[in-house]
């Protein structure tokens, strides 16, 4: 029998020091591209009650939803997405904000994957959601910090895929095609399956250049050209909205000089039910999966009692720390070694050293200098500092090769025992 206790479950990980230094400078690079869009942060519950995620509107499937029981027997479940808990707290504490609101979010979002452990269960991701707009330039927006903050990863071979799931809808409904002849069809067209689709659609009674518009719609992607090929006599209303709506987002997207990283695609259908209008998705070279997601769900709001127009964007951290190619030297830092009877002082100066802003550690290994210096060429300590207890400091510079005999007092206070008064950089300190 394994000892499970000395495992983490399936589709989760730890993240060790340099990775997590990764992970922590891609996000804060994201960060500071919403920010300069507007968007403030905010935090969401890790958990909810089940039934902010059991609507029919729900973005994930129940089945996919970690659930447990509160002291009360309420049923709660682990958020399987920000957005959902977002509009909910939109909903509920925004109301008397001016419209539209800019949040960002960074965290854990929580999946019961059925996939024997080969996809994540437990996903950091980064987003913003843009509630209290019904325009296309709100959509633009989000499409637009999202393909920015890509950019500053140092990520500039992509494709940001844009949709319309008004343009399917309103053909579902002009055709007048029950739920689960609707789902059979959504579900050919992601597999392009032209035969598929035809099968279905051959026993309706509709016009032909309709019936073709559906057929062909798995291959209706590319540039903007696409929405003229679909944009054939006898579409109804709901569609031609949607056509402009997407020729107005790809158009205010060319304005923000995004052009040649966009691709119209008329047969995205995402199988999330609560987007009403655009969806997009980004790939990159060595992904298998979108780096990046979302969409409008105008609907989403209602559900909550408040309607509003919302889009939002989600960027997966944990895929793009595949592809993720910035350069992170590994910061280097000081250690202080006190002698017997001198840990006070060594106390002291190692306190200085972080007020001025640098990485310090206190040896605390139990040996001999020589110890201490095995312990920082190992750890990526740069300079040792040796405190006796008179008072005397001896300082190590490993990178240059170099000792400095002084005394604390005089190091605390960059004293005469110096040509100039050094710096904590000039004695191979470095700042954090």
């Amino acid at each position: 029998m394994p000892d499970w206790k000395l495992h983490t479950p399936n589709g989760v990980n730890d993240v060790l020091p340099d990775e997590c230094a990764v992970k922590k400078d891609i996000e804060s690079t994201i960060w500071t591209v919403f920010a300069s869009f507007g968007y403030k942060e905010i935090e969401s519950p890790s958990f909810e009650y089940y039934d902010c995620y059991s609507s029919e509107s729900g973005q994930i499937s129940q089945e996919k939803l970690f659930k447990f029981f509160d002291e009360q027997g309420r049923i709660l479940a682990l958020r399987p997405d920000f957005t959902t808990s977002i509009a909910r707290m939109a909903a509920t504490k925004a109301q008397n904000e001016k419209p539209p609101v800019r949040y960002m979010y960074n965290g854990s979002v929580y999946r019961a994957e059925h996939t024997e452990g080969v996809r994540s269960r437990e996903i950091t991701q980064s987003g913003i959601e843009l509630i209290g707009s019904y325009s296309a330039k709100a959509d633009a927006e989000v499409i637009a910090a999202a393909m920015e903050a890509i950019l500053a990863l140092g990520i500039d071979e992509f494709s940001m895929e844009i949709g319309q799931v008004a343009f399917f809808n309103g053909l579902v409904e002009q055709l007048g095609l029950d739920a689960e002849t609707t789902e059979k069809l959504r579900e050919r067209i992601d597999s392009k399956d032209s035969q598929g689709i035809k099968s279905i659609v051959d026993k309706l009674k509709i016009a032909d250049n309709i019936k073709k518009v559906m057929i062909d719609l798995p291959y209706l992607f590319g540039d903007a050209s696409i929405i003229d090929r679909a944009n054939v006599p006898g579409l109804n209303e709901t569609s031609k909205i949607a056509l402009d709506n997407l020729r107005n987002i790809y158009e205010i997207l060319c304005l923000y000089g995004f052009e040649k990283y966009i691709s119209l695609d008329l047969g995205m259908l995402q199988s999330i039910d609560y987007y009403t209008g655009s969806i997009f998705k980004c790939y990159t070279y060595g992904v298998g999966f979108p780096i990046a997601a979302g969409g409008r769900y105008d609907n989403l709001m209602g559900s909550f009692g408040s309607p509003k127009g919302a889009v939002g964007c989600a960027i997966g951290i944990n895929r793009i720390m595949q592809v993720y190619k910035g350069e992170r030297d590994a910061v280097p830092g000081t250690l202080v070694f006190a002698e017997k009877n001198a840990e006070g002082l060594g106390y002291e100066v190692a306190s200085n050293l972080r007020v001025n802003g640098c990485l310090t550690e206190m040896y605390i290994g139990g040996g001999d200098f020589e110890d201490s210096e095995e312990y920082a060429k190992a750890t990526n300590n740069t300079c040792i500092l040796r405190v006796y207890p008179n008072g005397r400091l001896v300082v190590y510079d490993l990178e240059r090769d170099d000792t400095i005999d002084t005394t604390v007092n005089e190091f605390l206070g960059y004293g005469e025992a110096f040509d100039a008064e050094p710096t904590p950089q000039d004695l191979g300190f470095r700042r954090i």
